[in-house]
């Protein structure tokens, strides 16, 4: 591929630092319904896997009824109140959304509040004026590759002439399945490694300046 014509981010873990907040999130709701999980298992398991899915994960684990409806507000309320207190960027993130020329959106299993609010808070929303796209957008969700085709044809680009930086496994497929470049940011150690030709997997977002122009990409300044 020589042309590229946008470039999409994951939010979670890719841009903003908030996998282990949102998983302490999780930890703190299912403790409301007395159900207690391990944070670091919480974490290692439920990576970039959708709050519903994780909610019947641990219904059936643990032989309980758990009402989505119920759980749902107790989790987003949680997840606010620590974005609001102790939510930071991904070293790198902001130095490298303003080296980019060209049109960038991001893909999200999370809903388009929770981009809204955590982008806004570290000033990186104003690089994505309407270009947040969520799995609840079309109530599709990674792996399922339905997310990167919705965000193309919004964009009017072709979805085999982009690159995807996602943190999760399951982002990574759903951006192979589209037939995307994908650029697999494994800075945590508990990422499960993926052997593909679409996939490059790299430690730091500063990297990926050099990856790109290695490729013969103009996409930075």
């Amino acid at each position: 591929m020589s042309h590229i014509e946008a470039v999409f981010f994951d939010c979670d873990g890719t841009l903003v630092d908030s996998e282990v907040i949102c998983s302490r999130a999780y930890v703190a709701m299912f403790r409301e319904f007395d159900i207690t999980l391990d944070l670091t298992e919480v974490f290692r398991r439920f990576k970039g896997v959708k709050l519903y899915e994780i909610i019947d994960i641990i219904s059936k684990e643990h032989g309980v009824a758990l009402a989505k409806a119920a759980l749902e507000p107790v989790y987003r309320a949680e997840v606010a109140r620590l974005f609001d207190s102790e939510l930071e960027s991904i070293v790198g993130a902001n130095t490298l959304l303003e080296s980019i020329k060209m049109p960038m959106c991001v893909v999200s299993n999370g809903p388009v509040s929770k981009m809204q609010h955590s982008l806004g808070k570290l000033g990186m929303l104003h690089h994505f004026p309407d270009l947040l796209f969520s799995g609840y957008d079309i109530q599709r969700w990674k792996p399922d590759p339905a997310l990167m085709f919705h965000a193309a044809k919004a964009m009017n680009v072709n979805v085999e002439n982009c690159i995807l930086v996602d943190d999760s496994s399951a982002g990574a497929q759903s951006g192979i399945a589209a037939g995307m470049e994908v650029f697999y940011f494994c800075a945590d150690p508990h990422n499960k490694p993926i052997d593909h030709p679409k996939v490059t997997t790299f430690t730091d977002l500063a990297q990926l300046p050099a990856l790109w122009k290695a490729r013969g990409w103009d996409i930075t300044r």
